[in-house]
């Protein structure tokens, strides 16, 4: 086969194709550079940080606590309740029977909290307040007056062995329980809740007495109209019931009725003190008046006075209970003190 010449055509495509794959190559190569270029270590210790784990910061060493105690958790509570009521009364003056639940979760999250940081003060550690707390508790119990709860079972011990467990003190007024707030016989100074009950109670006796005032003048009233309808029948006699003329004398009735309250209303009868109509001397009037004033003036002085005494028999009372929840912490305190330090 015969060999075909090259036309300058086919030249110039060769050199069109190479052009093109020599600048494609060049674009190729500045991006492979630019992309190795923008890779730094800093990128690439950035992903191998990613995948590595960072090590945990090292737990807190445990306090040490005096008298060698240990930590609180949330779940002691009912064993360290008797040491955690007498720091609530002797550091905060707050009783734990007083306070709800909420509140009692509260305090209790930080004591415990105050006591793992060593925080609280160094008695509160010593095992022996623990103790003198719960036996404290244990008797004030014991000593307090419980009522008796029914079994729910029968009780099978012999009625003999009830009667000798009996003794003398169980007949006779049970002794006070607290002889220290014990006061003298007789009347004592009303507090501010007497006196707004006993007020309340004359407010209804005085309402009382003026309703059963009118329904007494309403009676009376009835039983005069009453009284005057059976005497005037038995002057007039009445007609035969059912005739004509009883029903013109029922309407004779109705229309006197209708005819004498008119005459009332429109004669405006006005009920006037006769010291106006007549006159009165102004000496006696300034008098009546004056005493008026007086009895009411002496009535508020009095009305102070039951307040003013009621209110410092309220204070005196507080103070009273006050001082004696001091004794009984001062006790407290002196008989820890006894046993630690002798």
């Amino acid at each position: 086969m015969p060999r075909r010449s090259r036309t300058p055509e086919d030249s110039k495509a060769q050199l069109t194709s190479h052009g093109d794959s020599q600048s494609h190559e060049a674009r190729t190569h500045k991006k492979h550079h630019r992309s190795h270029r923008s890779r730094s270590p800093r990128r690439e210790d950035d992903g191998h940080r990613h995948k590595r784990h960072r090590p945990r910061s090292p737990a807190p060493e445990p306090v040490a606590l005096p008298y060698k105690a240990k930590p609180l958790s949330k779940r002691q509570y009912e064993e360290y309740r008797p040491l955690f009521q007498s720091y609530l009364d002797i550091q905060k003056q707050i009783q734990l029977d007083e306070l709800d639940e909420r509140e009692i979760k509260g305090r209790w999250k930080s004591f415990v909290s105050r006591w793992n940081r060593g925080d609280l003060a160094r008695s509160w550690y010593d095992p022996s307040m623990l103790k003198t707390a719960q036996e404290t508790i244990q008797s004030y119990r014991a000593s307090s007056p419980r009522a008796p709860t029914k079994r729910a079972s029968p009780n099978y011990t012999p009625k003999e062995q009830d009667l000798s467990d009996q003794s003398d003190d169980d007949f006779g007024p049970a002794p006070p329980t607290n002889l220290s707030r014990h006061q003298g016989h007789g009347p004592t100074i009303p507090k501010l809740d007497d006196l707004t009950y006993r007020n309340e109670l004359r407010a209804e006796d005085r309402e009382k007495g003026q309703m059963d005032y009118i329904d007494d003048i309403r009676h009376a009233r009835k039983t005069d109209r009453k009284s005057q309808k059976e005497a005037l029948e038995d002057l007039v006699p009445r007609a035969d019931p059912g005739s004509r003329e009883r029903a013109l004398e029922k309407k004779r009735e109705t229309t006197s009725t209708l005819n004498s309250f008119r005459d009332a209303k429109e004669a405006g009868e006005l009920e006037v003190p006769e010291s106006d109509l007549m006159g009165d001397d102004g000496i006696d009037m300034y008098k009546k008046k004056k005493k008026e004033q007086e009895r009411q003036k002496n009535e508020r002085e009095l009305r102070r006075e039951e307040i003013a005494r009621a209110r410092d028999a309220e204070r005196n009372e507080r103070l009273a209970e006050r001082r004696e929840k001091e004794g009984k912490t001062m006790d407290f305190l002196r008989q820890i003190a006894a046993e630690r330090f002798g």
